[in-house]
């Protein structure tokens, strides 16, 4: 991993990752640059040609060159070698039309499913005649028979032919660098020996394409193309106790989140948020919605009011203006007076409202 990041320390926005596991779009030389900026990389469908990617947009051209005769150019050293000491990716031999098995020779014959290992074909008209053995048999290439499941161990699957061909974009590219999703910041993909695979970061991260790793959400560098995820809600749980059911959103008077119940026991992580209607604030103590002044709220009491004055928190003398939802200012009653936010003045009557009292 140390080898990908000190490759990632400049920007590998994966272009159209939607399409990147596509073994027969050959990528531009361009397309591969924006993934690399500043690397050397191998031209696509060449064996000596390279070319120096510019580490910006406004870095200048691509410089590009080729190795002289009898050598090759090898992407993960950066320089030319001699061919004979390197594979050149673009270089291979087609692979052999698989050859028909029921021929005139094998007519009549039992030959082992390679796709079905409790299967097996019998040939016939020169037509393959795919057929199963009997439950809990498989059939055995050398006895040419079906036996028991414990008589004949069943070789490794092999890899489809589609699996097995390596990525365009891979080709061209040094070997095990890793690039960031060009729209999802939480994931990124990583080139080996030539195969293009796609990855997660775990939860509560996402992929830094600067540092080449993936990094708390709250510290991630994204793509500028990529929406960085918003750190995540933790309002279900209470330390290590998980919280069910509904809970403050410990912002608002009125506003709570429902955590619901989760199959595996964790806390819920996206968790509904509701509010209150009808000037009434949720009370944590009895889970439920209630009338303002029986609600012992720390936030701002001016919320859902205007042109209005409320009590304050803590302090039944005192009282704060409201304005467009917000506290305009505050003030308080005389002396031995108390201020009622039902009749909006100043009384002498003893005011204990949960809403202000201490």
């Amino acid at each position: 991993m140390q080898k990908a990041i000190t490759l990632c320390l400049v920007s590998l926005a994966l272009f159209g990752l939607g399409n990147a596991n596509d073994v027969t779009k050959i990528p531009t030389a361009e397309e591969l640059c924006s993934l690399l900026p500043g690397a050397t990389i191998l031209r696509p469908n060449t064996c000596t040609n390279w070319i120096r990617c510019p580490t910006t947009p406004d870095a200048g051209d691509m410089e590009e060159g080729s190795c002289v005769n009898g050598l090759y150019f090898n992407k993960d050293m950066g320089q030319c070698v001699y061919k004979d000491e390197m594979v050149c990716p673009y270089e291979h031999t087609p692979a052999p039309a698989k050859e028909q098995r029921c021929n005139a020779r094998n007519e009549g014959s039992f030959l082992a499913d390679e796709e079905n290992c409790s299967g097996y074909i019998y040939c016939k008209n020169g037509a393959e005649v795919k057929a199963n053995c009997p439950a809990h048999m498989v059939f055995h290439p050398d006895k040419l028979e079906c036996v028991y499941a414990s008589q004949y161990t069943c070789p490794e699957p092999k890899q489809k032919e589609e699996e097995s061909k390596a990525n365009p974009i891979c080709l061209s590219l040094p070997n095990d660098v890793y690039f960031a999703d060009q729209e999802d910041c939480t994931k990124y993909s990583h080139c080996l020996e030539g195969r293009l695979t796609s990855h997660a970061c775990d939860e509560e991260q996402a992929w830094d394409h600067l540092k080449g790793l993936c990094v708390p959400v709250a510290d991630v560098v994204c793509l500028p193309t990529a929406k960085k995820p918003e750190p995540e809600n933790r309002v279900c749980a209470n330390g290590d106790a998980v919280i069910v059911g509904p809970v403050s959103d410990g912002v608002s008077c009125s506003g709570y989140y429902f955590c619901k119940k989760t199959t595996d026991g964790s806390r819920d992580r996206k968790p509904d948020h509701y509010s209150c209607t009808n000037g009434q604030f949720f009370d944590n103590n009895t889970l439920s919605c209630r009338d303002r002044l029986n609600v012992k709220c720390a936030f701002d009491r001016c919320e859902g009011t205007d042109n209005k004055y409320v009590n304050v928190a803590g302090n039944c003398r005192a009282y704060a203006m409201c304005s467009n939802g917000k506290t305009n200012d505050k003030g308080a009653c005389p002396d031995d007076y108390f201020f009622d936010e039902r009749t909006q003045g100043c009384t002498r009557r003893m005011i204990s409202y949960a809403a202000c009292s201490a």
